[in-house]
């Protein structure tokens, strides 16, 4: 079937809503008191006179990657979105990650501030450069390569190198291993996954996570024709016929009878044969070590057989 790109948007899981889990360290690993230069997503190289004790950090991702290198700890401030761990609510917010509170960032007066590509608040980050407040922007990773060079910048930042190659080196195993084990299933089998509700259908084309994990656990992309996350028709995806559906938001309903009682969904194979899953939003949309939690659920939904296997 032939999609239609209607519109094209970000990967919002980054900003609203992927490896083990990692522990709150105490900082006692930070043994860093040499000048830190890193260059950040901005091209600009940010220098610290050491390592940061205090962080404020501007986006859930950027908070699990600190927390999966054990320095939990030494965020000082986080963002309403940011809700893993569990213990990351009691950390002060500065509200959302489109729009900090600025003046409360200023006054804190941390040694760092960890900001993302994907916010678009340069203006209002420029205010904090002012201040005097070093700005480290993390790059808007939409492959797993690039999520590697995210956890290698901000393990540099904060004088972790060691344990960012570590989590970069678990994460490469699980993805190998998810690789591995659905090697041998059948990769025709087409797969929708749906990023927004109806009315508004949003899926993801060539160029995000979803379809880079797609090809990784061996199965079709019903809109890789598509490019990045783009709106499409309910038209579309039933010409489509896809084998199974993947929803990545959060719904009180059950998946499939909310997809099934949509008009002409009813005679789809996915609906028909019961294989519409509802995925962990957060571990499929953050550009951070849960992705491969996320890849894993995927892969045990595609191939369930595959997976039980291993």
């Amino acid at each position: 079937m032939k999609f239609k790109a209607l519109m094209i948007i970000p990967a919002a899981g980054a900003l609203a809503a992927c490896g083990t889990d990692g522990e709150s360290g105490d900082g006692s690993s930070n043994e860093n008191t040499e000048a830190i230069e890193v260059t950040d997503a901005s091209g600009e190289k940010v220098t610290l006179d050491e390592a940061p004790e205090d962080i404020v950090s501007l986006i859930p991702s950027n908070t699990e990657i600190v927390y999966e290198l054990g320095a939990l700890d030494r965020i000082e401030a986080r963002t309403d979105a940011d809700t893993y761990p569990e213990e990351v609510t009691d950390i002060e917010s500065v509200g959302s990650g489109l729009e900090p509170n600025i003046e409360e960032i200023i006054a804190m007066d941390p040694d760092v501030v960890l900001a993302h590509a994907s916010s678009g608040i340069e203006d209002s980050l420029s205010q904090v450069e002012e201040a005097g407040i070093p700005v480290v922007t993390v790059p808007d990773a939409q492959s797993f390569d690039a999520v590697y060079d995210s956890i290698e910048l901000i393990g540099s930042t904060i004088g972790e190198e060691k344990e960012a190659a570590e989590v970069i080196d678990g994460m490469k195993e699980d993805v190998s291993d998810v690789k591995e084990a659905t090697e041998e299933a059948d990769a025709d089998r087409q797969v929708y996954v749906e990023a927004g509700a109806s009315p508004d259908l949003y899926t993801a084309g060539s160029g995000t996570f979803i379809d880079e994990m797609l090809a990784a656990v061996h199965a079709e992309n019903a809109a890789g024709e598509l490019e990045g996350w783009s709106m499409v028709s309910e038209e579309e995806i039933i010409d489509a016929s896809p084998d199974i559906i993947l929803t990545t938001y959060p719904t009180e309903e059950e998946p499939l009878e909310t997809i099934a009682s949509r008009e002409g969904w009813g005679t789809l194979p996915a609906v028909e044969n019961e294989e519409v899953y509802a995925l962990s939003s957060d571990k499929v949309s953050r550009p951070g070590p849960r992705l491969t939690e996320g890849l894993e659920e995927m892969a045990e939904r595609i191939h369930p057989d595959a997976m039980a296997e291993r």
